[in-house]
């Protein structure tokens, strides 16, 4: 354990939704204006990468209707891997892909 963490006091407002019939997700899952981002906890950093790639490749077969091998390019290319947080022995992942890979152009 090292001891160190950064700490700040804050004031923020932000709204959950919870929804109920949508789909099934085993870990946390999140949205912005900008992207939709899954989150994998796991023992190792590589095991944490895996299972957020496959949740990601899930939400786009489920949401966006794509092919799990045309999922997985996509991941490949376009989502950003994050390193969120090492802490007590766990790892916490996250994958984000931008909304605008899904717009329609005019």
């Amino acid at each position: 354990m090292s001891g160190t963490a950064i700490e700040a006091p804050a004031r923020i407002i932000y709204e959950v939704n919870v929804l109920k019939s949508w789909r099934i997700i085993t870990e946390p899952q999140y949205e912005t204006d900008d992207f939709y981002a899954v989150t994998a906890f796991a023992l190792t950093l590589d095991e944490a990468a895996k299972k957020a790639t496959r949740f990601m490749i899930d939400y786009l077969v489920e949401v966006h209707g794509l092919e799990r091998h045309e999922a997985n390019m996509l991941c490949s290319v376009a989502a950003d891997l994050k390193i969120a947080e090492v802490v007590d022995g766990n790892v916490l992942v996250s994958m984000h892909i931008s909304k605008s890979l899904f717009e329609e152009t005019r």
